[in-house]
Order: C-alpha cells, then sequence, then structure tokens
C-alpha cells in the first residue's frame, strides 16, 4: 500500500470516526437523558420523533467501514512503526467496542421503543433507559479516546510525510 492511499484511508477513518463521535455525543447529551421521562406521552413524543429524524446516517454505513478501515490499516502499517501501529490498536479496539455496544442500544432499547409497540414494552423501557444512559457515557469516553488516537495517527504520517519531502527537496 502506498503511503498517499494509506494517508487517505487514515484520514476517512478519522472523518468516520469523527461522524460516529459527534453522532453518539449528541444522542448521549441531548436525547438519551431526556428519555428517563418514561410517560407514555413521553414515549410516543421519542417514537414521532425517530419516524421524522432518523439516527442511521450517523452509525450506517460510514462509521462501521471507517471502523474496519482503522482495523485493515493496522494490519497494513509496518511493525517498524511501533507507535503509529499502537495508535491504531487502540483505535480500532475501542470503535469495535463502541460499535457493539451501539448494537446493544439499537436491539434492546431503540427497536423497541421507537419502532415496536410501546404498550408492550412499556414496563421495561424505564429500566432500559437508565442502561443506555449509562452505556453512552461509556460510549462517548471510548470513541473520543478512539477520534484522538486516530487524529495522532494521522498527525504522525503527516509529521513523516513533511519529513520525507524535505529529504527529497534537500537531495
Amino acid at each position: 500500500m502506498t503511503r498517499k492511499l494509506f494517508n487517505n484511508l487514515l484520514l476517512f477513518s478519522f472523518f468516520g470516526v469523527a461522524l460516529g463521535f459527534f453522532g453518539i455525543l449528541y444522542e448521549g447529551v441531548v436525547n438519551v437523558p431526556k428519555m428517563l421521562d418514561s410517560s407514555m406521552p413521553r414515549m410516543l413524543f421519542w417514537k414521532n420523533f425517530y419516524q421524522v429524524i432518523s439516527p442511521i446516517p450517523y452509525y450506517i454505513p460510514l462509521v462501521p467501514i471507517a471502523t474496519a478501515t482503522l482495523i485493515v490499516l493496522y494490519f497494513k502499517s509496518p511493525k517498524q512503526e511501533s507507535e503509529l501501529k499502537n495508535r491504531l490498536k487502540l483505535a480500532g479496539i475501542l470503535q469495535v467496542i463502541s460499535l457493539a455496544l451501539t448494537f446493544y442500544i439499537v436491539k434492546e432499547m431503540n427497536l423497541k421503543l421507537y419502532f415496536g409497540d410501546i404498550e408492550k414494552y412499556a414496563a421495561i423501557i424505564p429500566t432500559k433507559t437508565l442502561i443506555v444512559n449509562i452505556i453512552s457515557v461509556i460510549r462517548v469516553a471510548l470513541t473520543a479516546i478512539a477520534l484522538a488516537s486516530v487524529f495522532k495517527a494521522y498527525l504522525q504520517t503527516q509529521k513523516e510525510q513533511t519529513q520525507l519531502n524535505g529529504v527529497k527537496q534537500s537531495i
């Protein structure tokens, strides 16, 4: 893989992780805490809200593709660049965990509350909402660390590229 392709794929991963981060940050800070009021009118509001506004662009397909790209870049990075490899490894692992938590939230909460029969799940929604609030804090933290790691890896590759270009110009 050429250095330019590697850097472009790393930039793509950075963009995908950033998009996912801001999506779950919004969800964790704005949406999910408001669901703690689990009255029937509130649950109906959220169901109607998500029929109009879809959070899917923040999660599918860009975030999983960006995560998969991070993993590929980890395996394609040279062994001698251990700092870069470690940053990509950390970001990839944290992103996979964050995606697994997102899958849990979608499966256990979102599908039931937003697309299912609210009356059928009304009894379990308050407990699930509390669990989702806790998971949201964890997801935001994991994704923030992954995002910082990808950003540092990208800066590192750009610095190395600049140094290589400087050496070529001096020759």
